[in-house]
């Protein structure tokens, strides 16, 4: 029958100094002197020692992992997301549970008590429509909550997301510089958010051009479109 993993009490012995101290090494370093912990790691790698962190996770009362909850990981812009969170949460000693809700509330509220059972340092969502209600639940039980690609309801929530009038309003605007004045609006449904940000910033481009050709007193406005017509996708 094969060995067990070696425990916390094998490496202390092997390398002459209390469980406390291996406990150090592997949750405070800096505590311990530089020649313990060169032979406390030594120990742990020659008995090939693997720290149980279900232990840990239940004596610290939190893991070293965050969520992220996003409505589709085959869309390419989730799946950036999750490269970027990755990244950031390597840097920070942390792992990523990546949860894919479909856009469906009952998959989105399974996930986030999963991951409340975990006790995650914190969660990164972009939520289903409606679902502030439990964000805001898990935030008053302690689990910090970050919104993505969401515009946050309330004061006091975080969030990150793109400005995406702005971006709808700076596309047409370049079009519009390079002298083109039959433009299209290409997009999704105007039920989601950043179809119809993108719409607006768009319009609000065109608007502002005609504004400025009537100043300028030229004839041109009646060269530029005075709106999108809207067709089904």
């Amino acid at each position: 029958m094969a060995n067990g993993p070696a425990s916390i009490r094998e490496v202390a012995a092997h390398a002459g100094v209390s469980v406390g101290t291996v406990s150090n090494v592997l949750n405070r370093p800096d505590v311990v002197a530089e020649p313990t912990r060169s032979r406390v790691r030594a120990a742990i790698k020659q008995l090939g020692f693997i720290r149980n962190e279900s232990a840990r996770q239940l004596r610290a009362g939190r893991s070293r992992t965050i969520g992220l909850v996003v409505l589709d990981v085959a869309n390419p812009f989730f799946t950036d997301v999750a490269r970027g969170v990755e990244d950031e949460a390597s840097e920070s000693g942390l792992a990523v549970i990546l949860c894919n809700s479909d856009d469906r509330q009952t998959k989105e509220t399974h996930y986030l008590e999963l991951l409340e059972e975990h006790r995650v340092q914190g969660i990164l969502i972009t939520p289903v429509s409606g679902a502030h209600e439990r964000v805001a639940r898990l935030q008053r039980r302690g689990t910090p909550v970050v919104l993505v690609d969401s515009r946050s309801p309330a004061r006091g929530q975080c969030s990150v997301s793109v400005d995406d009038v702005l971006g709808g309003d700076i596309a047409v605007s370049h079009l519009l510089a390079a002298q083109h004045e039959r433009i299209a609006f290409a997009g999704g449904p105007m039920s989601v958010r950043q179809v119809a940000d993108r719409r607006e910033g768009a319009v609000r481009a065109l608007e502002v051009q005609r504004s400025f050709c009537a100043l300028q007193r030229n004839g041109a406005p009646a060269r530029i479109a005075r709106g999108f017509k809207q067709h089904p996708v």
